[in-house]
């Protein structure tokens, strides 16, 4: 790689998750980091920056000193310009498969790393099919899924794997993951990006819901340990002792957990399942008729139109506070299946899932593709497990992120009942 002006560029910093971002990178980046911010509208990236420099005037690198780059998501040109001056682009512009292809095609031939926080797993595969193995000659990490959605799943089932290698001899075949503790907002980012996907790819998102809803998303090879792992959506989970419903999420971890699976070899027929616990049966069928409800509502642009106008949704631009995102926190059980052995792991977070955690995933991909880079990295157009995992994990876990595998359960501080929201 060519000498570049830049480490680090954040790609949409006027975005309610890029401004953060840009503050995260400020306040936690090594001294002496080189970041840049972009976007299209220059007299905002200032005032952005102008902002964030106000707040932090003594931040480790400086934010009024950060250089602006301006381009168009959608002009090849612009992108190839912005690719070609920094050696690793973090993105948070989104829909994806709307403002993210140019960025993509352009980061693989500038020879330039990048990572998102894209839940658009199908348009992620597109990529991948098609640029990866230029991705791979020219030794480039495109990183995709490294917000919420999916970083705990995905890197909690790189863990389980590699614990049941190495401590138990056996392959990986199942996860069930159920969401036992969460508070957290959503921005207009995300709705937008929920309304996007819904649109460009509900036959394929149908399938995955109604696999969820049948209980067909189970391994091919079923452990011998007499567990079931073949449940409806809605059940009662003996282990936890508590109902489960569907998680909004489910469809897309379970996609990305089973492509990091493959790769990774963690066993014959890996998969993944991820529900949401509920206090009762009756918590545990409404939560599920109501994010199919709300998907319903997101599908059509007439009454997604109306939850706008009713500020039942926020904009793009908008989400929840400060103040609100510190008093968030998650928590995912995980329960892990070998050929004949049950372990558990726990992932956890202290703040807003969507956003605060989200905004460290990302922070951190970035940092670890510029400065962590080795011969365990694999090129090419993967989940974070796959080609920068336990790089990252290793910088998740040092920044105060819960990642642990136990042959028991293992208990963390949110997993109450009624935290469950």
């Amino acid at each position: 790689m060519t000498t570049r002006n830049y480490d680090i560029l954040v790609w949409g910093a006027t975005g309610f998750t890029g401004s953060r971002l840009v503050e995260y990178l400020a306040l936690n980046a090594p001294a002496g980091t080189r970041v840049a911010i972009g976007g299209r509208n220059r007299s905002k990236i200032e005032a952005v920056r102008a902002k964030l420099a106000a707040k932090h005037p003594m931040a480790p690198i400086s934010l009024a000193s950060m250089d602006i780059l301006i381009g168009d998501s959608q002009n090849a040109q612009d992108m190839h310009a912005i690719a070609s001056q920094t050696r690793v682009v973090a993105s948070t512009v989104g829909p994806y498969s709307i403002y993210g292809e140019q960025l993509v095609r352009a980061c693989v031939e500038e020879v330039t790393d990048c990572c998102d926080i894209t839940a658009e797993v199908p348009w992620v595969h597109d990529m991948n099919r098609e640029l990866n193995d230029q991705a791979v000659r020219n030794n480039v990490h495109i990183v995709s899924l490294c917000g919420f959605d999916c970083i705990p799943a995905d890197l909690g089932c790189l863990m389980l794997a590699q614990y049941s290698r190495e401590h138990i001899q056996q392959p990986l075949l199942h996860v069930k993951g159920s969401i036992v503790g969460i508070r957290g907002g959503v921005s207009g980012g995300t709705m937008a990006t929920l309304g996007n996907q819904l649109g460009i790819e509900a036959h394929r998102l149908w399938k995955g819901v109604k696999a969820q809803m049948s209980g067909s998303s189970t391994p091919q090879s079923q452990p011998s340990n007499g567990k079931e792992t073949n449940r409806a959506v809605v059940h009662y989970d003996q282990t936890l002792g508590r109902w489960q419903g569907f998680w909004v999420m489910s469809i897309i971890n379970s996609m990305a957990t089973k492509w990091a699976g493959r790769e990774l070899n963690y066993g014959p027929g890996f998969s993944y399942a991820e529900t949401m616990t509920a206090r009762n049966v009756f918590m545990a069928i409404a939560q599920t008729l109501g994010f199919v409800y709300l998907a319903a509502l997101m599908f059509f642009s007439a009454t997604r139109n109306l939850l706008y106008m009713l500020r039942a949704i926020p904009r793009p631009g908008e989400g929840p506070s400060d103040k609100f995102m510190k008093s968030g926190f998650f928590s995912l059980h995980l329960e892990a299946f070998s050929e004949t052995e049950v372990f558990y792991g726990k992932v956890s977070g202290s703040s807003d899932p969507g956003y605060s955690e989200t905004i460290k995933y990302l922070g951190e991909s970035a940092l670890c593709l510029a400065f962590d880079r080795d011969e365990s990295f694999r090129p090419g157009i993967y989940p974070p497990s796959v080609a920068i995992g336990n790089k990252l994990l290793d910088r998740l876990r040092n920044r105060g992120c819960q990642f642990d595998v136990a042959r028991k359960i293992i208990p963390a501080s949110h997993d109450s009942a009624k935290k469950v929201q």
